[in-house]
C-alpha cells in the first residue's frame, strides 16, 4: 500500500506536544509541562511536523486540527476563540460556529426592537461622537460627573450595549445610535411639550429680567441685593424648572429667557 494513504498517527505525547503549541505555549513551557527537555520538545515538533506535512507551527496545528489529532480550544464559542480561528487560519469548530450564529441572532432581535431615547441621552451621544470625554462633558454641562456616568449608563441599556466589555461599549453605541439614525435628531424642535406648567418663584423672575436686560451675574446681585452665591443657585432651580439645564452653558442663558418669555412668566419690557 502507498505510504501517502496511510493515515497519520501520533503518539499520546506529540498530541500534548501539538495541543500546547495551539495554545501559543513556548518550547521552554512544554519541556517543563510534557517533563523532557527543550532539545527532546524540539525533536517532537520536528517529527510532528513531517508526520503532518508542516513546515511551520501554525500550519502544524492547523493540520492537526482539520485531522481531528487536537480537539477545539476550552473557550470554544466564546468571540474571542472565533477570531483566533480566523487569525490563525484555522477551521472554525462546531462550537464556535454555534456561537457566531448565537451572536448575529441575538444581535439582530435587537437591532429590530424599537429604541427611544431622551432628549439629554440624545446630546450626551452626540457629545462623545464629536469627541468629548466625560469630563468635559461635565464641565461644559456644569453638572456633576456622576450625573453624566448614570446618563451613560441608561443610553447603554436602551441601545443594547451594557453587555459589551467596557473599552467597546462606546463605540459599540455610538454605531448602533447612528445605524437607527438617533445622532441626526434635532433636539429642540422634537421636544415634547411639558404636561406640567412652568412655575417660577418671585426671585427667579427678577433674576431672568435683570440678566434679559443685560446684567451680568455680578450686576444682577448687586441690582437685587443676594449674595452671587444665592443669585445662582436661584439661577440653576430656574433653570431646571424651564427644563434647559441639560443645554451647554452657552446656550442655557438664552433659552431659559426665550422659554420663560413664552410662557409669559417675564413682565413686559417697560416702553418709553
Amino acid at each position: 500500500m502507498d505510504a501517502a494513504l496511510q493515515p497519520v498517527v501520533l503518539t499520546e505525547r506529540q498530541r500534548r506536544v501539538l495541543w500546547l503549541l495551539s495554545v501559543g505555549r513556548p518550547r521552554e513551557e512544554i519541556a517543563r509541562e510534557t517533563g523532557v527537555t527543550t532539545v527532546g520538545v524540539k525533536s517532537s515538533c520536528n517529527r510532528i511536523y513531517r508526520q503532518l506535512g508542516a513546515a511551520t507551527a501554525a500550519q502544524a496545528v492547523r493540520n492537526g486540527l482539520l485531522a481531528g489529532h487536537i480537539g477545539p480550544y476550552e473557550d470554544c464559542g466564546s468571540l474571542a476563540a472565533y477570531r483566533r480561528h480566523i487569525k490563525r487560519d484555522e477551521p472554525i469548530c462546531a462550537a464556535c460556529k454555534r456561537g457566531n450564529r448565537e451572536r448575529a441572532e441575538t444581535e439582530a432581535a435587537l437591532r429590530n426592537r424599537r429604541v427611544t431615547l431622551s432628549e439629554a441621552e440624545t446630546r450626551l451621544l452626540r457629545a462623545f461622537d464629536a469627541g468629548r470625554t466625560v469630563a468635559q462633558i461635565c464641565a461644559r454641562w456644569n453638572v456633576p460627573q456622576k450625573v453624566v456616568k448614570e446618563l451613560t449608563a441608561s443610553a447603554y441599556a436602551a441601545l443594547g450595549v451594557s453587555h459589551l466589555p467596557q473599552s467597546v461599549r462606546r463605540e459599540a453605541a455610538l454605531r448602533e445610535a447612528a445605524v437607527r439614525g438617533l445622532l441626526r435628531m434635532r433636539l429642540p424642535e422634537q421636544r415634547p411639550a411639558r404636561s406640567n406648567p412652568v412655575t417660577l418663584t418671585d426671585t427667579q423672575v427678577k433674576i431672568l429680567a435683570a440678566l434679559e436686560g443685560g446684567a451680568t451675574l455680578s450686576e444682577a446681585s448687586r441690582e437685587l441685593g443676594m449674595h452671587p452665591g444665592t443669585l445662582s443657585t436661584r439661577l440653576s432651580e430656574a433653570y431646571r424648572r424651564l427644563d434647559v439645564a441639560w443645554m451647554d452653558k452657552g446656550d442655557r442663558r438664552t433659552a431659559a429667557l426665550r422659554k420663560a418669555r413664552e410662557h409669559g412668566l417675564l413682565p413686559e419690557p417697560a416702553t418709553a
